[in-house]
């Protein structure tokens, strides 16, 4: 399946590039998604997005504008649209 990934906040300034496409197995997870996203990543992207190989619990990971589960698997299906939005800073 194809999905693309929108990097959002802070995410978005320090990637190369605001979105990703992705050929992903079926029933991946959030998750399993995350070496491809951080591939040739600068070390602030992947520190803000992952920790010890996971996405962060601080960066929300939104589908069709809901929040979900970075560990759950069958909820990504061909063609979708995955956002990563990490905390908010500054004031």
């Amino acid at each position: 399946m194809k999905v693309t990934i929108q990097l959002l906040g802070q995410a978005r300034r320090l990637a190369a590039r605001e979105r990703l496409e992705l050929e992903i197995p079926a029933e991946s997870t959030v998750h399993d998604l995350l070496p491809a996203i951080l591939k040739g990543a600068d070390e602030r992207l992947s520190s803000l997005l992952a920790c010890e190989g996971k996405l962060r619990r601080s960066v929300m990971a939104i589908l069709r504008d809901e929040t979900i589960d970075p560990a759950a698997s069958g909820l990504l299906q061909d063609g979708d649209e995955l956002s990563l939005l990490p905390p908010m800073s500054g004031g």
